[in-house]
């Protein structure tokens, strides 16, 4: 998920975003790193005047199934309406080079039409990632290699039907193969075949949050249905995503608390690379992605997001997640997971963030770009 700055007409907003823990005056250091990151259009505001107001970021990289690498991040902000929106539209370009070769280009882009009446929002993903495969629900001890080749896409358009309500449609595709497969192995690779599968999607979203990708304040509760064919298997199955977060800015106390909960149900002919899966930089932090992966999918994470000085940040965290072949059989067996990690603004609502994750298995480290939530 990407973050991008906002832009409001009350001074409010603003100030939500310059409180910090320590109210220190700003150096020479930090007054000279504002001006290095400035040349890369980092700056902390977006200047609607100035029309497209674009960065381009260097960027290190690490998760634990990917490795540590390298990449550049691309933010673009930019005004489709005259009116005073509480968050201009934008575009976004990430990409990563690893240690074990996987690569990959993402992008994210979100318009807003007519003082937000209207929202267009596409997302698109090619990548060559190294993966592992541990059987459904993460059965087995036994670790299969992987490479997955994967392009995916979906676009959504979303009107306002009443205060903060949106109604969407949409199309997405994706085709994921999976390739270089370990060959000795305990585990039953046969699920591990390509897919490719194009669908439509039906949305409702309740949105009132003050920035849709890093927000501070506000609601965001919705039901996204999926109507998927499947070519590789000539058949249509469907999913089902049911999301509810929540975000609150103390007054009296600095930082944000954030919190979860969401669910992804698949029918029972969904090929296994479309299956839900828990884990990962968003999803349950501190468990391997590709380790748990089933037809269901529930979990749920709070966090509390504390501006320290300057740029920097940290945040701490906790979650619960399950996965199951059918929904009677969610939280048969519960991960919990819990962490901490620092953020680093590198523009208005843009954080590279470092989080370390533990669960039943240990603890795993991720830097990445935006967050989590």
């Amino acid at each position: 998920m990407s973050m991008f700055t906002s832009f409001s007409a009350s001074s409010t907003e603003h100030q939500l975003a310059e409180n910090t823990l320590f109210n220190w005056s700003e150096n020479i250091v930090t007054e000279s790193l504002d001006g290095i990151l400035n040349t890369f259009g980092a700056s902390k505001t977006y200047e609607k005047d100035q029309g497209l107001n674009s960065s381009i970021i260097p960027t290190a990289y690490y998760t634990p199934e990917k490795g540590l690498g390298i990449g550049a991040l691309y933010v673009g902000l930019y005004n489709l309406s005259d009116a005073a929106l509480s968050q201009p539209s934008s575009i976004s370009l990430n990409s990563y080079y690893s240690e074990n070769n996987s690569y990959g280009v993402s992008l994210k882009n979100k318009n807003f039409f007519e003082s937000d009446s209207n929202r267009l929002f596409i997302n698109a993903n090619i990548a060559n990632d190294a993966s592992y495969f541990y059987g459904l629900s993460g059965q087995s001890d036994n670790v299969t290699n992987y490479t997955a080749e994967q392009f995916s896409a979906d676009v959504i358009w979303l009107q306002k039907t009443s205060s903060h309500l949106y109604i969407g449609y949409g199309v997405k595709g994706a085709s994921i193969s999976p390739t270089d497969i370990e060959k000795n192995t305990l585990n039953n690779t046969d699920i591990l075949v390509k897919d490719n599968s194009i669908g439509g999607s039906i949305k409702i979203d309740y949105d009132s949050r003050d920035n849709v990708d890093n927000a501070f304040k506000g609601i965001n509760i919705g039901l996204q249905f999926n109507q998927m064919y499947s070519y590789s298997q000539s058949e249509t199955y469907e999913q089902y995503q049911l999301y509810y977060s929540q975000y609150h800015h103390f007054k009296d106390i600095v930082g944000t608390l954030a919190w979860q909960v969401k669910g992804e149900f698949n029918s029972d002919d969904t090929p296994f690379v479309q299956l839900a899966n828990l884990g990962g930089d968003d999803k349950l932090r501190g468990y391997l992605e590709g380790k748990h992966v089933n037809n269901q999918m529930v979990f749920s994470q709070v966090e509390y997001r504390v501006p320290i000085y300057w740029r920097v940040g940290m945040v701490f965290w906790t979650g619960a997640g399950s996965v199951a072949n059918d929904v009677s059989g969610l939280f048969a067996e519960t991960l919990v997971s819990y962490g901490t990690g620092f953020r680093f603004n590198v523009k208005d609502r843009v954080n590279i963030r470092a989080d370390i994750g533990f669960g039943d298995d240990g603890a795993e480290f991720y830097l990445n770009i935006n967050e989590a939530f």
